[in-house]
């Protein structure tokens, strides 16, 4: 009796040795591997750190999943059949193949290194609409590939499911096209970035301040407050101004006067206006221009044209309201007066 139990507690002793280095090899692995990516996390570019990182944990499940696989390949019972060992062979490899995908998986954030290589000017800080966007795509290709490949190793015929699935793709493609170009037209203003968040665009008839991006819209906040929503493909159709991207704001105006102004004081008038112009810090002078523009049925009308490098539209108003207030203190000191529309009537003497 004693023989037999030697015997067996003999024959077991791999298969132990082998399920405690299942336990205890893993732990080791992760633990080193972790102080040698610390080590060269300087080193390594950010991508290839990501990588690695991100398949510490699967590969030790895999080195878990292989010992596990050995110790229950050398137990010595008796169901130690061909069934049992083709059970257990698929068992591993799909493990095996899940763990990879998992990897993957876990390297999504690679992601976010394309939106920054692109110098996305996309305020990702607040708002990650699109860096998740772009790693929910990944994870969703990590998962049809790797389902692809688990149902592979199960025996499944892939390529008529494939097949299948090409079919009902192009229906639900059809019946969601305009979803689908919204998608598109999503992912292209993120490449492209023609505008971030907090800028001042005008988009065809709208404009205002882009408050948010999503998968299928634009959302902006307009001058007076009010929130538009503009499909993306939308605004890929349309002129783009970035206001945010010009260096300054022009300004035109007409100032209308009255016809009993002389030659003299538009002379006068214009030079002065002028020159109360260019030194304003907030206007560029070398862009100043006053000049007399034509006789209007009422007035002799003066075109002001200028640029103004107050960029925000509030501050711009405010400018725009100080530099009016001035422009009307100087029109007074020159003893002249803005023209209003007026209608003289010639009455006949009464004979």
């Amino acid at each position: 009796m004693q023989e037999f139990t030697f015997s067996l507690l003999l024959d077991l002793l791999p298969t132990v040795l082998l399920l405690l280095g299942s336990l205890v090899l893993p732990m080791v692995y992760t633990r080193i591997i972790r102080r040698i990516l610390d080590s060269l996390h300087g080193h390594l570019t950010e991508w290839l750190y990501i990588l690695f990182d991100s398949y510490v944990q699967p590969t030790a499940l895999i080195i878990r999943t292989v010992l596990l696989y050995l110790a229950l390949l050398v137990v010595p019972f008796t169901f130690n059949t061909p069934t049992y060992l083709k059970v257990l062979q698929v068992l591993f490899n799909l493990s095996i193949t899940f763990f990879f995908g998992l990897g993957a998986w876990r390297a999504a954030p690679m992601c976010r290194l394309l939106l920054r290589s692109a110098q996305n000017k996309l305020d990702l800080t607040t708002n990650n609409t699109m860096a998740r966007f772009f790693e929910n795509i990944f994870r969703a290709l990590v998962a049809i590939f790797t389902g692809i490949a688990l149902l592979d190793r199960l025996g499944v015929p892939v390529a008529g499911l494939l097949t299948g699935a090409g079919v009902a793709g192009l229906a639900i493609s059809l019946a969601a096209q305009s979803t689908l170009s919204n998608l598109i037209a999503g992912i292209t203003l993120v490449l492209e970035h023609p505008f971030g968040i907090g800028d001042y665009v005008i988009l065809g008839s709208s404009e205002g301040t882009v408050e948010d991006v999503s998968f299928r819209s634009t959302r902006i906040r307009t001058t007076d407050n009010v929130a538009v929503t503009i499909e993306n493909s939308k605004v890929c159709s349309e002129y783009i101004q970035n206001c945010n991207q010009r260096s300054s704001r022009l300004w035109q105006f007409t100032l209308g006067l009255t016809y009993d102004t002389s030659r003299e004081q538009l002379t006068h008038i214009c030079h002065d206006l002028a020159e109360m112009l260019k030194a304003q810090p907030s206007v560029r002078a070398e862009t100043v221009t006053v000049t007399v523009d034509k006789f209007n049925d009422f007035s002799i009308d003066i075109l002001v044209r200028l640029y103004v490098t107050t960029l925000p539209y509030g501050d711009f108003l405010e400018e725009k309201s100080r530099l009016n207030l001035e422009i009307m203190q100087l029109v007074a000191e020159e003893g002249c007066s803005f023209a209003f529309p007026t209608t003289t009537i010639d009455m006949p003497n009464p004979s």
